[in-house]
């Protein structure tokens, strides 16, 4: 059965599969490349994931998106609200980023332990220069203005609207699981961090089921702004991470 908020037309899991994981690849790679580079000339692997977010991945999913649009006959607010309202008060939107930020970050924070696993086991096995970790202690601020564009607000915006209201609900699964598949997959496709994808499966997965139950991504997007954003504002300000 085909929920309010899901699009009539869905797509294979064949090419559902494709169009979630296809573009995390060249942009793993574009990583792997850059940050190999900046390695040799001194550089951070947070500075090689940044440049490549604007050359790589917003040009791959903005162009599927763009080649859509026209056969979809999507308009601006079609695309924000695909099958949902998109009559949403701004108290609502702020209460709704509130909720799902807070919730998302409870649960993301369950997968901590596993994360701590992965991440051991991986630096077993990759070069220094392609563990991507969280710790942005000593970056440059020019290099963390830049990420908080590139990765702060770039990256969310093409990133829901690609996965959540594109591709979301065209998955051919039941509203109910929908949700948890895009989600799974979105954590997937983040090639270049895998002892990540616990984290972000659970981070992801309250925006995912909020489209669902509300059919808006507007604050999923800003949702997703502030998890790319609050460590690298915390450090433009002077303070410090807790990691």
């Amino acid at each position: 059965m085909i929920e309010s908020w899901q699009s009539p037309e869905r797509h294979s899991w064949v090419k559902s599969l494709f169009l979630h994981l296809a573009p995390g690849v060249p942009f793993t790679i574009a990583f792997w490349i850059a940050a190999w580079r900046m390695s040799l000339a001194g550089g951070s692997s947070y500075l090689a994931i940044i440049i490549c977010i604007p050359l790589v991945l917003a040009p791959l999913e903005l162009g599927i998106l763009l080649l859509e649009r026209k056969r979809l006959g999507w308009t601006r607010q079609s695309l924000v609200a695909p099958r949902g309202s998109a009559g949403v008060s701004i108290p609502d939107i702020l209460l709704s980023v509130a909720v799902i930020y807070l919730v998302a970050q409870a649960a993301s924070g369950l997968a901590v332990p596993f994360r701590a696993v992965l991440l051991n086991a991986a630096a077993g096995i990759l070069p220094a220069w392609a563990i991507l970790g969280s710790n942005l202690q000593g970056v440059p601020p020019s290099v963390l203005w830049l990420g908080l564009l590139c990765s702060g607000v770039i990256a969310p915006v093409v990133e829901e609207l690609y996965f959540r209201a594109y591709l979301l609900p065209r998955i051919p699964a039941s509203g109910q699981w929908a949700p948890a598949v895009n989600a799974a997959l979105h954590a997937v496709y983040h090639f270049y961090a895998p002892w990540n994808w616990p984290a972000f499966f659970l981070g992801f997965l309250p925006l995912a089921y909020y489209v669902r139950l509300r059919g808006n991504v507007l604050p999923t997007i800003l949702t997703h702004m502030l998890f790319n954003s609050v460590g690298v504002v915390i450090l433009l300000a002077g303070g410090a991470l807790p990691y």
